[in-house]
């Protein structure tokens, strides 16, 4: 295999063969990684292309006199706080939304990851804009009218989007309805 360097500059022009050079070389790596952390395959591939769209979309802000290995790792570990940040956040309201199933027998355990699962997916699954909306409502706590502004959209489209991402996820998370409804109606 080439040198870094060499395949980064040809990256940075846009050579698709060195990206999948550098993809083929790293990414086994990286899967590993977020693996040994995320303990999540469907994460860990999940990271793995997260990490190579960043490195192909700000392919021409390279530096060649950086480390590709610490850059690449870097964004892996970034991504990886994340999703701990979400699964940290998730966690409290399955606790909020469901806290008969957020004891710590077995079957009530396996029920609870399932959920708090089954959402962080849901919200994976979301358009990117409709994801960020969600999440600046209900993780960061900024209203409408804030996020509004941010997004350059109306505060009435946004609580339209919001209620749109709550139906979905009452639509498909399966907790005999139980916890979804709880979360929806602690969330509204």
């Amino acid at each position: 295999m080439k040198t870094d360097k060499t395949l980064i500059k040809k990256l940075k022009k846009g050579d698709i063969r060195a990206f999948n050079q550098l993809f083929e070389y790293y990414s086994p790596k990286l899967y590993g990684f977020a693996l040994k952390y995320l303990k999540s395959e469907v994460e860990a591939e999940g990271l793995v292309q997260e990490v190579f769209i960043k490195i192909w979309n700000k392919r021409e802000s390279l530096e060649l006199d950086k480390s590709f290995h610490s850059y690449l790792f870097t964004i892996a570990f970034n991504f990886i706080k994340k999703q701990f940040e979400k699964r940290k956040v998730v966690s409290g309201i399955v606790d909020v939304l469901a806290p008969e199933i957020a004891d710590n027998s077995t079957e009530k355990g396996i029920l609870y990851r399932s959920v708090l699962h089954q959402v962080i997916d849901l919200l994976d699954e979301l358009p990117d804009k409709k994801k960020k909306i969600f999440e600046m409502s209900r993780f960061e706590g900024l209203p409408s009218k804030e996020i509004a502004q941010r997004i350059g959209l109306a505060p009435k489209t946004i609580d339209n989007q919001i209620s749109e991402v709550i139906h979905y996820l009452k639509e498909r998370v399966d907790v005999n309805g139980i916890a979804i409804i709880l979360f929806t109606l602690v969330m509204i």
